[in-house]
């Protein structure tokens, strides 16, 4: 795996001599931005989340009770999500509500999309190996700024759930992967409320075996931060596309671990 700290900072030195709106959301987040981590026991959120820019970050085993979700711009739940349903399921859908981006990965799909939000996207079989991404959504915001996606290998570990999208009237199929086979979606987005739900196949600890997959990867991670502002500071937003020459350098936040008893 490369530096992580690298690949980070490449990501928001590219985003900022290329868009200028992005310098300011940067700006915003690192200022004011605040996330909520629940820690998988097999996707590593942990790993990536001291290089995610925003002020305050706080770190949550999964069978902890939630702190305020109101004090949050984005959540990110690790695999396999086992959260206290009975405890997250009203907060969670207020926070989107409000603005809020929840982004899950892998096994998230059983254990908390599919109780949550039925008939969005569902699990259907398994999946693993290596496969070239193909584009399916070019100016979706999660994408913004990035290069070129298609042809990026993506690395989908073992046992990966398979997504089935139940509703494309409502699911956007972001990025898709058509050599994985049957329900080749590898990121999906829908709208609740007035934020999103963002679920991507295999693990947030990033694309280890393939340069060029943790690069977009952590371009992906930030932009979901990206839009967590922009729908939670409306009062905040710009043109989205302008060039500008140079931006500010990755500045690593704080983490506070959350140990709270429930």
């Amino acid at each position: 795996m490369s530096d992580l700290k690298d690949i980070f900072e490449k990501v928001i030195s590219d985003k900022v001599r290329t868009i200028p709106e992005k310098a300011r959301v940067i700006e915003r987040a690192r200022k004011d931005g605040r996330l909520l981590a629940v820690r998988g026991s097999m996707d590593y959120v942990e790993r990536v989340l001291p290089y995610c820019y925003v002020g305050q970050k706080e770190l949550l085993d999964a069978h902890r009770p939630p702190p305020r979700l109101d004090e949050f711009d984005a959540i990110f739940v690790g695999c396999p999500g086992k959260l206290r349903l009975e405890l997250w399921a009203d907060p969670l859908k207020a926070f989107l509500e409000a603005g809020g981006i929840l982004l899950t990965t892998d096994w998230c799909l059983t254990n908390l999309i599919e109780p949550l939000f039925p008939k969005t996207i569902r699990r259907e079989g398994t999946a693993g190996g290596t496969f070239p991404l193909r584009v399916r959504a070019p100016g979706h915001p999660l994408l913004e700024g990035i290069p070129d996606c298609d042809g990026t290998p993506w690395v989908v570990e073992t046992m990966s759930h398979r997504i089935r999208v139940v509703e494309p009237r409502r699911v956007q199929v972001v990025l898709e992967a058509p050599e994985m086979g049957a329900c080749p979606a590898i990121m999906v987005a829908f709208d609740f409320g007035k934020g999103m739900v963002v679920h991507v196949i295999s693990h947030f600890h990033l694309q280890g075996s393939e340069e060029r997959g943790e690069y977009i990867s952590a371009y992906i991670l930030t932009n979901v931060i990206d839009e967590a502002i922009r729908r939670r500071h409306p009062e905040q937003a710009a043109p989205r596309i302008r060039l500008i020459e140079s931006g500010p350098a990755a500045r690593p936040a704080r983490i506070r671990i959350l140990n709270r008893k429930g």
